[in-house]
C-alpha cells in the first residue's frame, strides 16, 4: 500500500471518530449543555398549561358578590323606611303629644298642607272655637273638637288625608288609622290629627281656600 492511501485512510477513520464522540456528547449531556449556553441563545420553554374557564368563574363570583351587595343594601333601606313610618304612627296615637288634650299649642302637624299664614290664623281658631280643649262638644252636639267640626267635614278631611300619610305611615297603617278615625267623632281624636285635618282642609286647593268653614264666631279670625 502506498504512502499516500495510507495518509486518507487514517483521516477518513479521525473523523468518523470526532462525529461519533459529538453524537455521544448531544445525546448524554443535554443538562449539562443548556447550563452553559451562551447569553442570548433561544431555548425552547414549555409552558404550564391554564385552565381557559378561570376568568368566567371570577367574573361570575364578582358578579353574584355584587348582586348580594346590592340585595342588602336594598333591604336595610326598606328596613330604615319600616322603622321610621312605625315611629310616625306611634308619635301620631300614642306619644304624650298627641294625647294632650288641652291648651293651645303650635300644631303638631307639619306635613305638605302646613304654612305659616294658615298656622297663625289656626291659633285665632282653635283659641275662639274650644279655648284649647280637643275633646269638647258644642251644647247642640253638632260640632266636635278644637275646631268645632262637624261629622261631615270630619269625614271628608279622612280621605283628603289618605294620600299624604300613606307616604308618612305606609300605606296599610294609614288606611287602617284614618278608617278608624272616620269611625269616631273628632273630639275623640289624638291632637296631631285634629291638627293635620285642620291644616289640610284649610289648604286643600291653595293656601286658605277652606277658611270659609270658619267663618262666624265670637270674633273675626
Amino acid at each position: 500500500m502506498s504512502a499516500r492511501s495510507i495518509a486518507r485512510g487514517a483521516a477518513v477513520a479521525g473523523a468518523g471518530v470526532l462525529a461519533t464522540a459529538a453524537l455521544t456528547a448531544v445525546v448524554i449531556a443535554p443538562t449539562a449543555q443548556s447550563e452553559t449556553l451562551p447569553a442570548g441563545t433561544a431555548v425552547a420553554k414549555v409552558s404550564t398549561p391554564v385552565s381557559p374557564s378561570a376568568p368566567g368563574i371570577t367574573a361570575a363570583a364578582a358578579d353574584r358578590t355584587a348582586a348580594a351587595e346590592r340585595a342588602s343594601r336594598a333591604a336595610s333601606a326598606r328596613q330604615a323606611i319600616a322603622a321610621r313610618q312605625a315611629r310616625f304612627v306611634s308619635f301620631t296615637l300614642h306619644s304624650e303629644q298627641t294625647k294632650d288634650m288641652r291648651g293651645v299649642e303650635k300644631s303638631l302637624y307639619r306635613g305638605t298642607f302646613y304654612n305659616a299664614q294658615s298656622e297663625e290664623k289656626r291659633l285665632c281658631i282653635v283659641k275662639r272655637e274650644s279655648e284649647g280643649f280637643y275633646d269638647v262638644v258644642n251644647p247642640t252636639g253638632s260640632y266636635f273638637g278644637a275646631y268645632q267640626v262637624s261629622k261631615a267635614l270630619a269625614e271628608g278631611a279622612t280621605y283628603m288625608m289618605v294620600k299624604e300619610h300613606k307616604a308618612l305611615m305606609g300605606e296599610q297603617a294609614a288606611k287602617k288609622v284614618l278608617a278608624t278615625l272616620r269611625s269616631k267623632p273628632m273630639n275623640t281624636w289624638p291632637r296631631y290629627w285634629q291638627d293635620a285635618a285642620f291644616h289640610t282642609v284649610i289648604n286643600w286647593e291653595r293656601p286658605l281656600s277652606g277658611a270659609s268653614h270658619w267663618a262666624g264666631g265670637r270674633w273675626h279670625c
